[in-house]
């Protein structure tokens, strides 16, 4: 786990993340999402107050995080400057 942290965390530095997430997506451009994959502020909160573990409110945001990815890597064509980014994320 520890591990894998880090090399996420390599990889979504602000500047990188400014690079190839910001510079080079059209402004105001959206990925289209369903109400269901959405997680909200409040819903963290409620599960952090409820019974459910640091642990695991890790593996939920690192599985979200990854189908957000997946959503965006989805939609970008190969020739994008932001492709491989993505992909390798």
């Amino acid at each position: 786990e520890c591990e894998l942290t880090r090399l996420l965390q390599d990889k979504l530095q602000y500047e990188m993340r400014l690079q190839y997430m910001k510079h080079y997506f059209p402004i105001d451009y959206m990925v289209q999402v369903q109400y269901e994959e959405v997680l909200r502020p409040a819903n963290i909160t409620r599960l952090r107050n409820g019974t459910v573990s640091e642990a695991a409110l890790r593996y939920l945001w690192f599985h979200i995080s990854s189908q957000a990815v997946l959503r965006i890597h989805e939609v970008l064509p190969e020739k994008h400057p932001s492709w491989k980014y993505t992909r390798e994320l």
